[in-house]
């Protein structure tokens, strides 16, 4: 008989926003005798080593990638007669196509002792698990990553979405202002854009420095947004002082916004 486990895998963003762990990898190893299968500090992101991942190789028993849902399934090999599984996961960078850089990290999410359920000739088990904000933003930090979530409405009627326009956030910076991203809003009027600390850090000198011009001990940008249609038409632009004001300067890793046009 053989089995399978099979799941879905999110994260906290931010208060009560979730995000999808896509192409993400899940390994599935035996776990050796004598192990605590619950021994993992809580809230910790521990990053295995080279060498580390290199000596569990011979335990691994199957691995898998989520899909843009966050869903996986994952048939585990013959040699295992159950018992204590441990579940490491691969996150990789993903802006790293943008950045020409690879970059990923394995941790080790849970060890466990699963319950399986008879389905035909097949043993199952299911494994669906949400990492809390405050794991999931040592991850982030690992990468680097900063994002804004926002959605575009009607200054006339609030409630109607604006949908296909294309969004792009700007921070302000004593010599030249920096482009962070764009984004396209989906159906629902909502957009995100990631980018990274070094997209609000560019100099005058970069790449040979990575500062803010002068030196700053502010860690986010100060942002102010654009809005064109997807053939480049202007629709909203606001005032660079924004990205000055109180609530946009020194913007948080994750943030907020809507936006009225």
């Amino acid at each position: 008989m053989g089995y399978n486990i099979k799941g879905n895998l999110r994260a906290c963003l931010y208060l009560d926003i979730y995000e999808a762990l896509d192409n993400v990898q899940v390994l599935i190893y035996k776990v050796l005798d004598g192990v605590d299968e619950s021994n993992i500090p809580k809230n910790q992101l521990l990053t295995l080593s080279e060498n580390a991942i290199a000596a569990k190789e011979k335990r691994c028993l199957g691995t898998g990638f989520t899909d843009e849902d966050g869903n996986f399934g994952i048939n585990i090999c013959d040699l295992y007669d159950e018992g204590a599984i441990e579940i490491d996961l691969v996150v990789s960078d993903k802006l790293t196509t943008r950045k020409k850089r690879s970059n990923r990290i394995q941790f080790t999410a849970r060890r466990l002792n699963p319950i399986w359920r008879n389905n035909n000739e097949v043993k199952e088990f299911s494994w669906n698990y949400s990492f809390n904000f405050q794991f999931w933003s040592q991850v982030r930090q690992q990468f680097d990553i900063w994002t804004i979530l926002g959605s575009v409405k009607s200054a006339a009627d609030k409630n109607m979405v604006i949908d296909g326009v294309v969004v792009s956030a700007i921070d302000v910076d004593w010599v030249k202002d920096d482009f962070l991203g764009s984004a396209v809003s989906d159906s629902n009027g909502q957009f995100r854009i990631d980018y990274k600390s070094i997209d609000f850090k560019k100099t005058y000198l970069s790449p040979l420095l990575s500062i803010e011009t002068p030196i700053s001990s502010i860690p986010g940008p100060g942002v102010y947004f654009k809005i064109t249609t997807s053939e480049g038409i202007l629709l909203y632009e606001e005032n660079r002082a924004m990205g000055k004001t109180q609530e946009r300067r020194n913007i948080p890793r994750c943030f907020i916004i809507d936006l009225y046009i």
